[in-house]
């Protein structure tokens, strides 16, 4: 009976403040260019995956997790300070950088100041801050870069951190310096690790061969390169596997977003994701994203072998993400920064070792935010999580799914370049609504105030008829009171975070880079 009283104290517990509870330690893992349903235990036909299928057997996963911005350097500039980009302000095509005075109130900070070992790993990743060049005076250990690395990270002259490893090949250096946390950590405080994988974005898939490759040369088998040949997983993986790449792959992509709305030779189809543009060069470069994955699935598989080796692995809560999903020639595109599913949604779960047994293994399909991560951080630290971050912990949802829970959630996407167009919708229900408008290089606030302004372009999807959201019911819906909910419930959000933005700004010492 004592057993069984512990397991059902252990839900409060969690909440309790610090002094009563021993704070666990944390590892965030954070993919890129990762979308929903690519490991093996989500459904996927073909990757193996069986370290990261093992941890959801024994977690929680959360199904329809949604990032905030779909974008990289948004999206990971949102996971530290748990706010929308529309609030941050940081992104490739804004005006504004990440301050100091932002950074002092994001989840690596606060962990820091409430006596956490942080470490980072891997990809910043959000380009414009104040503090560059002295980024690794923000964490306890810090083995990370700025940009892109390259599949050889040795080649990639921003990869210098990297250089000291006996690792060839970005995925295993990363895990090589996991390994070198875990031995250095101290044993008398809990760590928070934050581990930004780069795989499998095109960055490393591109890279593989020739090492300094234009995305077109993924028409050549990456396994040609001799320094591939035996690996396990770089060289026959999934090559003779029968693979289905997307049957709209090179076909007119203006059937689903005009080309005045987006017009793709503006950099997707002849820069940055040609390879996705072609059937020959789409298929090998699903090859290499499935390799990718699974060599992944390997690193995080030894990484839980040193959790336990070292005893860390009864009390160590892993919490994995990705920055956003990927089209790999869905629509006949190529790239993110839309608010498709593909784009927007991202695999998401949590291992807490901690969990009483009937709660592992669940799936739960809540609508779920990448801004809940960073206060769900929090929450395991036992910090009260700051006004101005907006989203919700996750941690009541692991023990009690039936608990008042948004039936909604705001998406957006503010980046610009290669002619992509402002992005902000709704999902609610199985519906989901999104609008986009004319967009504007190095925004400022009144570029994305859209309050008085008629739509260039929206579009309606019936999630649960239409799940690969091909059918634009916008027409068909006009005059709908569904249509008209939502779309008053669309402006709703972006007026208010317009508003918050303005009180923020001057809050935070936001200035223009």
């Amino acid at each position: 009976m004592k057993q069984i009283a512990c397991i059902l104290l252990l839900p409060l517990l969690i909440g309790c403040s610090v002094d009563k509870v021993e704070k666990p330690n944390i590892i965030f893992l954070l993919t890129d260019d990762q979308r929903d349903n690519t490991f093996g235990i989500m459904g996927h036909p073909v990757i193996k995956s069986p370290h990261v299928d093992r941890l959801v057997k024994n977690g929680i996963r959360f199904s329809n997790t949604y990032i905030a911005e779909p974008t990289c350097s948004p999206s990971r500039t949102a996971y530290f300070t748990g706010m929308h980009e529309r609030i941050h302000g940081v992104g490739f095509t804004s005006s504004y950088q990440l301050t100091e005075a932002q950074w002092d109130k994001s989840y690596p900070a606060l962990l820091k100041d409430n006596g956490y070992y942080t470490g980072f790993i891997g990809k910043i990743g959000i380009e414009y801050y104040t503090f560059i060049g002295r980024a690794s005076e923000k964490f306890n250990f810090w083995r990370a870069h700025d940009g892109w690395a390259k599949f050889w990270p040795k080649t990639a002259a921003n990869c210098k951190e990297y250089y000291d490893s006996e690792e060839d090949i970005i995925t295993p250096v990363m895990g090589e310096s996991i390994e070198r946390f875990l031995q250095t950590a101290p044993k008398d405080k809990p760590f928070c690790l934050s581990v930004s994988f780069s795989v499998p974005h095109g960055s490393q898939t591109t890279t593989m061969y020739p090492e300094n490759a234009e995305a077109i040369a993924m028409n050549i088998p990456a396994n040609e390169n001799p320094k591939l040949k035996e690996d396990p997983f770089y060289d026959m993986l999934y090559r003779e596997t029968e693979l289905e790449i997307p049957a709209e792959t090179a076909t007119d992509p203006y059937r689903f977003i005009p080309i005045n709305i987006l017009d793709q030779n503006q950099g997707r189809a002849t820069k940055a994701y040609t390879y996705n543009y072609s059937v020959v060069s789409c298929k090998e470069h699903h090859i290499r994203y499935y390799q990718q994955i699974t060599a992944l699935d390997k690193v995080i598989g030894d990484m839980m072998n040193s959790l336990e080796e070292k005893g860390y692995s009864d009390n160590t809560v892993i919490i994995f993400a990705s920055d956003h999903g990927l089209l790999m020639g869905e629509y006949g595109m190529g790239g993110k920064a839309l608010l498709y599913d593909l784009t927007s949604k991202i695999p998401c779960f949590i291992f807490d070792p901690r969990l009483p047994e009937e709660r592992r293994g669940c799936t739960l399909d809540h609508l779920v935010s990448s801004l809940d991560l960073t206060s769900t951080i929090l929450d395991y630290a036992g910090i009260i999580v700051p006004p101005e971050m907006e989203g919700v912990s996750l941690v009541p949802l692991l023990h009690e799914e039936k608990i008042k829970w948004r039936d909604e959630i705001f998406l957006e996407n503010l980046y610009t370049g290669r002619d992509n167009p402002f992005c902000e919708g709704v999902r609610k229900g199985d519906w989901k609504y999104i609008r986009m408008y004319d967009g504007v290089l190095e925004y400022k606030e009144g570029d994305v105030d859209f309050s008085g302004r008629d739509p260039d372009f929206e579009q309606l999807f019936n999630l649960k008829e239409d799940p690969g959201e091909m059918v634009n019911l916008i027409e068909k819906y006009e005059d709908s009171e569904l249509l008209f909910t939502l779309r008053e419930s669309c402006q709703d959000y972006s007026t208010k975070l317009n508003k918050r933005r303005k009180n923020y700004m001057a809050e935070n010492d936001c200035h223009i880079r």
